[in-house]
């Protein structure tokens, strides 16, 4: 209709301007008026199409409700769920068009729970030190290039041969690994459908599995369906304090960042991770007093963050997960500081996240509990490991 409009609005202006030549600016005042309420006309138009909603569309995306979807696979009841049910089966037939093994499940497409990914990478510390993230994966394996191996420059005399050189490719391969969480649920609770307590059972998932990849991406050891971490990646930089460990300083954190400049890989996101304990063991550094003991005023003073962050001299996060028990020869209670250039840390997903429900499960049934199961597919891996080094005997202890 608004294009008929339009149409018959400019043939109108063709006419009068042919027949019409004398009186030309009264007609075109008259024409820019009629374009003004068309333009009135359209706006309203494309405003109350906005406000229309039709399942599956963007509007609805935010919609969809974990506590309807638990309750619909529970009971087979579909109902009150009609919303949830569509984007399941809409995922299965994909799924099945496509060939691949997730046809059966109950999967949540990412673009319906942005709000679980926002709050992963919000609470998942390697995603916030710069982490790649590699959303929305295909097929498998997914492969990466890297380069290995590069040109080669010579001085050569007067016609003399230029010695070959190539620069060499690797490859990178990305395959799907099922990380779980599971969360426990009262039945009353996924019944009342409270906005609030879906918000907080989103969040839940999210730190669980932030958690989960964080361990991972740092200590993961490549067995068992894990991804394999930066610890147990072959050929990153290390540090090392001494025989039996001991207490990291801060010609330590300098001699990390020289050895990553020796490696020309000192650029991109670089930081720190470490166990809570070493930024409390460099703040409470002192000189050595007149007598040789260590008791002098603090190395850092004032005793602030800004100032720490001065010393550290790059951004550095924190997580309780890295051990603080490692021994090494005679020395124990020791831990991992880590630096590296994060953004060569790769996390790939693959697909939507996969819910289960049951209440089945242990003593779910007795306490009226439903157990949800949330997979989510993924892969780690350390793009260049040059762009890392690890320190592992520090000294956890004051």
């Amino acid at each position: 209709m608004l294009e008929q409009i339009k149409d018959m609005l400019a043939q109108y202006k063709d006419d009068i301007m042919k027949g019409y030549d004398s009186s030309k600016e009264e007609v075109m005042n008259q024409i820019t008026l009629m374009e003004t309420r068309v333009k009135e006309i359209e706006d309203r138009f494309t405003a109350l199409s906005s406000k229309m909603t039709v399942p599956g569309l963007d509007a609805e995306k935010q919609e969809f409700s974990f506590f309807k979807a638990i309750w619909a696979i529970k009971n087979n009841d579909w109902s009150n769920a009609g919303f949830e049910k569509e984007v399941f089966d809409n995922t299965r037939k994909k799924a099945q068009s496509m060939g691949t093994s997730s046809a059966g499940g109950y999967i949540v497409p990412t673009i319906y729970v942005p709000d679980i990914i926002e709050l992963l990478v919000a609470e998942s510390v390697v995603a916030s030190m710069g982490a790649t993230m590699l959303p929305a994966l295909q097929g498998s394996p997914v492969q990466i290039p890297r380069q290995s191996a590069g040109s080669t420059a010579y001085w050569v005399g007067e016609n003399q041969s230029i010695t070959e050189s190539s620069i060499t490719l690797e490859q990178i391969n990305l395959t799907p690994k099922k990380v779980a969480a599971l969360v426990k649920l009262s039945n009353t609770l996924i019944r009342l459908s409270n906005p609030s307590a879906e918000a907080l059972v989103r969040m839940d998932i999210a730190r669980s599995l932030a958690l989960k990849i964080d361990l991972t991406a740092l200590r993961g050891t490549g067995s068992n369906n894990q991804p394999t971490g930066i610890v147990y990646t072959s050929g990153i930089g290390t540090e090392a304090i001494g025989d039996n460990g001991g207490s990291l300083t801060f010609d330590h954190l300098i001699n990390m960042e020289y050895t990553l400049a020796s490696e020309n890989a000192l650029r991109g996101k670089l930081g720190f991770i470490w166990h809570p304990c070493i930024r409390r063991n460099l703040i409470k550094r002192r000189y050595p007093n007149y007598s040789g003991q260590t008791d002098g005023p603090y190395i850092i003073s004032p005793i602030t963050e800004s100032e720490f962050k001065l010393w550290v001299n790059y951004p550095y996060a924190q997580t309780t997960q890295i051990p603080i028990n490692l021994t090494k020869a005679e020395g124990t209670a020791l831990t991992e500081v880590y630096f590296g250039n994060w953004a060569d840390l790769l996390i790939g997903q693959w697909g939507g996240m996969e819910i289960m429900a049951s209440q089945e499960t242990s003593d779910a049934f007795e306490k009226d509990q439903t157990w949800v199961r949330i997979l989510q597919e993924l892969d780690i891996a350390v793009r260049h490991p040059k762009s890392f080094v690890l320190c592992s005997d520090a000294s956890s202890s004051s």
